[in-house]
């Protein structure tokens, strides 16, 4: 078993960060809340799992 905390372990604040860090990741990617959208949401994910890795948590 793995000596990381799961994400959804993190305090509050942390969370609200990832909230955050989720939608400008996936603005800067091209959501544009268009039906239209081509989001590359596996890469999106990707950037988020590092994200979670750089804060010291377990991602997903």
């Amino acid at each position: 078993m793995s000596d990381t905390v799961h994400f959804t372990q993190a305090p509050q604040e942390i969370m609200k960060e990832f909230t955050k860090a989720l939608d400008q990741t996936a603005v800067e990617m091209g959501r544009t809340n268009s039906r239209d959208d081509r989001v590359d949401w596996v890469a999106v994910n990707h950037k988020m799992k590092e994200w979670w890795k750089d804060k010291g948590y377990a991602f997903p």
